[in-house]
């Protein structure tokens, strides 16, 4: 015990900081309600003067609005671990989009507009995209490019038809990259279908593939603090057609409209659409595929009810023959972002069909990120991909280099030789056993 007013302790840390802690009660007694963390991870409370303890109660699993499975965050105390709902926006088609909340809604319009943008400025972050009428009937439109601002940076990415073969382009404060490109605060790398943005100290993750794009941010560093077209992320689907004035609008897509940002070329808002599809003038038989046994395994994961109505209203109202396929792909990244990957393309009758360039062939669950010969880009965009908790384990499609063979670089196409290569005897008289080297590997072979 101490007496009133005496010092407890008077310490000096390996920093030269000065802690002193002294008694000010001189009755011993504690106050009444009063509680406090203990270690063990308990929590200690007056009650009547007396102290009682307890186990700290950790939070139980919560309801995702968006549909997705919760992450699992460590508390700063260490002794519980909570649930937060990430925050996931995507959108698709001419175009159809879910907030991070989960709400899907439709949108036109022939301009530039503000996915994401911060309340408070945190990280200096936004993301805008850029639409453009696309041929269809009705004045719809559709994706054309997506940029992300982040500190100073601004991050262009598109895609461009090279002789018949859409190509991403990419620009980094419009200056032309390569995917693969990294400098100290992002990295960029494709699979040949999407290009894929990541922030690893915000734990952001942009991909965009011409007429779809997606936006995961955590919880953890952008909750309740995101305005936009993508919502505000708080899992609470009420408020997400917030107009940039603050106030909820009923309407998302008239919403959607008030986020454009300052374009000369921007037009009226379109006459809605209908979105009943004209008798005998439409074949949606590829949208069933969403709800056959192809996608089984991600039934139970995401909700398929968006991608088919989406998928019907643009094979309906679009002048483009594989435009159906845009939501069966959205739908099909979605799930691999929550774990299942499905392999979709071969049951729609060569209509989704994606041809690689050779020596490249597709793969529907291939690596997100592709290996190289270069030992030093594996480390950097291969081993350190799981810094985004979201990316662990989740499988991408894209085109990828033959299971025999590994690519050369990350800015080439060229597969060589892989380095495996079997236990190697030189028996017969006169042999040696020498090395040469083949594509990127050393190979021995008797000589």
């Amino acid at each position: 015990m101490f007496a009133p007013d005496s010092t407890v302790y008077n310490e000096t840390d390996s920093d030269g900081y000065c802690y002193i802690g002294s008694c000010k009660e001189d009755n011993g007694s504690c106050h009444e309600g009063e509680s406090w963390k203990e270690s063990n991870c308990r929590i200690a409370t007056c009650h009547n003067g007396n102290v009682t303890y307890k186990l700290t109660q950790c939070p139980t699993p919560v309801v995702c609005a968006n549909n997705f499975h919760p992450t699992l965050v460590q508390d700063d105390d260490g002794c519980c671990t909570h649930y937060e709902c990430q925050c996931i926006c995507y959108g698709w088609g001419d175009p159809h989009y879910v907030s991070f909340d989960g709400t899907y809604y439709g949108f036109q319009g022939n301009c530039s507009y503000w996915l994401v943008k911060e309340i408070l400025p945190k990280y200096n972050f936004s993301v805008m995209i850029d639409n453009y009428y696309c041929g269809s009937v009705g004045g719809l439109s559709c994706p054309q490019s997506i940029t992300v601002f982040y500190k100073s940076y601004k991050i262009f990415i598109t895609q461009k038809d090279v002789n018949g073969n859409f190509t991403n382009q990419i620009s980094v404060n419009d200056k032309h990259v390569s995917p693969a490109y990294q400098n100290g605060d992002f990295r960029i790398t494709t699979t040949g279908i999407d290009t894929v943005l990541v922030i690893p100290k915000i734990h952001a993750k942009i991909t965009f593939s011409g007429l779809i794009f997606s936006i995961y941010l955590p919880f953890s560093e952008f909750g309740n603090n995101t305005q936009g077209q993508c919502g505000t992320c708080d899992n609470n689907r009420k408020n997400d057609c917030m107009l940039p004035s603050g106030k909820i609008d009923p309407s998302c897509p008239n919403m959607a409209h008030e986020w454009h940002a300052n374009d000369s070329y921007c037009e009226p808002i379109p006459p809605t659409p209908t979105t009943t599809p004209t008798p005998n003038t439409c074949n949606t038989t590829i949208c069933e595929i969403i709800k056959s046994s192809v996608f089984e395994s991600c039934h139970k994961v995401i909700d398929y009810s968006p991608f088919v109505v989406s998928c019907e209203f643009d094979i309906c109202h679009m002048h483009i023959k594989r435009i159906g396929c845009t939501s069966l792909q959205t739908y099909a990244e979605i799930c691999a972002e929550a774990g299942v990957c499905v392999d979709w393309r071969n049951a729609t009758d060569g209509l989704c069909e994606y041809t690689c360039p050779s020596p490249k062939v597709y793969q529907a669950c291939g690596p997100q990120v592709e290996p190289t010969c270069d030992s030093w880009y594996n480390q950097k965009f291969i081993y350190t991909v799981n810094e985004f908790s979201a990316m662990t384990n989740v499988k991408s499609e894209g085109c990828f280099c033959p299971n025999d063979s590994i690519l050369l670089s990350s800015t080439s196409d060229e597969c060589v030789p892989n380095c495996a290569q079997p236990p190697l005897s030189c028996d017969e008289e006169g042999q040696v056993k020498v090395t040469d080297t083949v594509g990127c590997c050393q190979k021995d072979k008797c000589g």
